[in-house]
């Protein structure tokens, strides 16, 4: 009976409560008769996701590897920092602050400055994908290559064992759960990142098609492209869960620890 439960879980639950949201969000369109410039149904959603998927594919690619672009900087960038404060106090006095800053400030302000200095291209919108997705993924790293208890590294210290070697076999193993957390978060802040520099200034990308269909009140193309965008961002993260549960096979995938917001 457990297994069934955990079964019903795992499976039905994550494909019948959207359904059914869904199925409750067309019937109420219909009944209502709310017209698609205002809210369109589902189906009229899927339809134009078929109709013109052509469309919606050629603004979904250069979005999807601009995220990509900037969650694998801030992958690279966010644990190399992290590194660098979790073994120098004086690194982590001088940085912390100008990490807190560079969340704090709304990115959405410093997106036409980056426009400024870098244009329209894909640079500024590789940079404010990685300047938002930087922080949770430095202070996740930072919160597990920390969290390894003193009397671990004593004990690896005692049996002479040289700062490399315990930064490779018990810090980074041991940091792994937090570093996965802090790419789940990143690559949705990714995202976010791309979509807001889009918005701004560019000519191709989903943030463009939202602004256009926007712009010329094609709602049901509008839904459609945020629709488009959501699912790949729900497969990008099922990806790094799987990649998770691969990697951290000693326990179970873990739980977003510190978010950032964009």
């Amino acid at each position: 009976m457990k297994a069934l439960l955990r079964t019903i879980e795992k499976f039905v639950w994550p494909v019948v409560l959207p359904v059914g949201l869904l199925a409750a969000w067309e019937i109420a369109v219909r009944a209502l008769h709310i017209r698609s410039i205002i809210l369109p149904p589902p189906s009229e959603i899927v339809a134009v996701m078929v109709e013109r998927y052509d469309l919606i594919l050629t603004h979904l690619w250069p979005s999807l590897y601009l995220t990509l672009g900037g969650f694998a900087l801030s992958v690279v960038g966010g644990i190399a920092v992290a590194v660098l404060i979790t073994w120098s106090s004086a690194l982590r006095a001088g940085l912390y602050p100008m990490i807190v800053v560079s969340q704090v400030v709304p990115k959405i302000s410093i997106a036409p400055l980056f426009v400024v200095w870098f244009g329209t291209g894909t640079l500024s919108s590789l940079l404010l994908a990685f300047l938002i997705a930087f922080f949770p993924m430095t202070i996740n790293a930072a919160m597990g290559f920390q969290s390894v208890d003193e009397d671990i590294h004593r004990m690896a210290r005692t049996f002479m064992g040289s700062r490399w070697q315990i930064f490779w076999k018990i810090q980074l193993p041991h940091a792994l759960p937090y570093i996965f957390s802090g790419m789940k978060i990143s690559i949705t802040l990714s995202i976010i990142g791309v979509i807001v520099s889009e918005f701004v200034a560019s000519q191709e990308g989903i943030g463009y098609l939202i602004k256009l269909s926007g712009g010329l009140l094609d709602t049901p193309l509008m839904m459609a492209a945020i629709a488009a965008l959501s699912i790949s961002g729900l497969g990008l993260y099922w990806l790094i869960a799987e990649a998770e549960r691969i990697a951290v096979y000693w326990q179970g995938p873990s739980d977003p620890a510190g978010a950032g917001q964009g």
